[in-house]
């Protein structure tokens, strides 16, 4: 009995360390750093710059079309014969001479100093072209060079046409053959542009225009036949000045003067052909090779008015 007292105190005394030990210090919970990990913020590449936006060459070539028709001087880009004379005898290293009449009619006399550079091989010798010299060109009657001066000047080159050609600028002065040079002259050595982007549209379009090699001159007695064999078929815009225009036209023609087609280029169609007519061709052939260089069908009547009175054709004054 007295062992049973001694276990059972025993049992207790166990228990009790147990319990002791077991609410003895306890194990201290771990250190957490409360802190956000570190992590590596991933580098978002930032869009490359977006290539600027590509020129829209029928809008560049249209805002200079309409700049050369809005800035057209008052000599309407063509210099007297004799002025031009007077220019080639006294300042002669400060000009470009073209001749663009064929080779056989430049060798047999030309301006002094002239090249010869016809219409098909204008866009070949664009880059022989001075930059900083007055360019003037010539050729039989000033309509060809009028194709010419105008597709120059939207380029930049300070271009100006030798009014009336050989033919009715030049021997109407009755100088002597000898005032000619018979000696072939040689191009400059081509230099490469260096163009901008919209530079580089116009010189292209001229180079297409010059490279096609057709004047689309069409003399006056053709063009009435093929108006009178479609009629409101052919677009006849005359661009003289409107009295002019009400004292005898072309039956069905719209007038529209020269310094003013910049503001009225949208009237034209683009699904007819045009025939351009002025006083003498000049003023129309300038403007013919603008029209086509825009995409335009455009024709200019040979000689103007002047060809087409000269031929007694027609004329109207409704």
């Amino acid at each position: 009995m007295k062992m049973k007292r001694v276990l059972s105190m025993l049992l207790a005394l166990i228990l009790m360390a147990s319990i002791l030990v077991g609410c003895g210090k306890q194990e201290e919970p771990a250190i957490v750093d409360d802190s956000q990990t570190a992590v590596d913020t991933p580098v978002v590449e930032q869009p490359a710059d977006e290539q600027e936006e590509k020129l829209d060459p029928e809008l560049v070539l249209l805002e200079h079309t309409i700049a050369y028709f809005d800035n057209i001087p008052s000599n309407s880009n063509m210099i007297k014969p004799a002025d031009a004379l007077d220019l080639i005898e006294n300042n002669p290293d400060a000009l470009f001479v073209v001749d663009m009449r064929g080779q056989e009619d430049y060798e047999k006399g030309h301006l002094p100093g002239a090249v010869n550079i016809p219409l098909g091989q204008m866009g070949k010798n664009l880059d022989r072209l001075p930059s900083n010299k007055q360019i003037i060109l010539y050729c039989y009657s000033g309509q060809t060079t009028g194709l010419a001066v105008s597709a120059l000047k939207l380029l930049g080159f300070n271009a100006i046409s030798f009014q009336g050609g050989m033919n009715f600028g030049w021997k109407p002065l009755e100088l002597s053959e000898d005032t000619l040079e018979t000696e072939v002259n040689p191009l400059p050595e081509p230099k490469t542009p260096n163009l901008t982007e919209e530079e580089q549209i116009l010189w292209d379009a001229v180079v297409a225009f010059f490279d096609e090699g057709k004047g689309n001159i069409e003399g006056a007695e053709k063009a009435h036949e093929t108006i009178e064999a479609n009629p409101g078929a052919v677009y006849i815009l005359d661009i003289r000045g409107n009295e002019d225009f009400e004292k005898g036209h072309i039956e069905g023609s719209e007038n529209i003067p020269f310094k003013e087609l910049g503001k009225n280029i949208d009237k034209l169609p683009k699904n007819r052909p045009i025939y351009v007519t002025c006083y003498s061709g000049q003023t129309a052939a300038q403007t013919q090779s603008l029209l086509r260089i825009n995409g335009y069908n455009a024709f200019s009547i040979g000689r103007g008015m002047a060809g087409w009175n000269g031929a007694e054709l027609p004329v109207a004054t409704n």
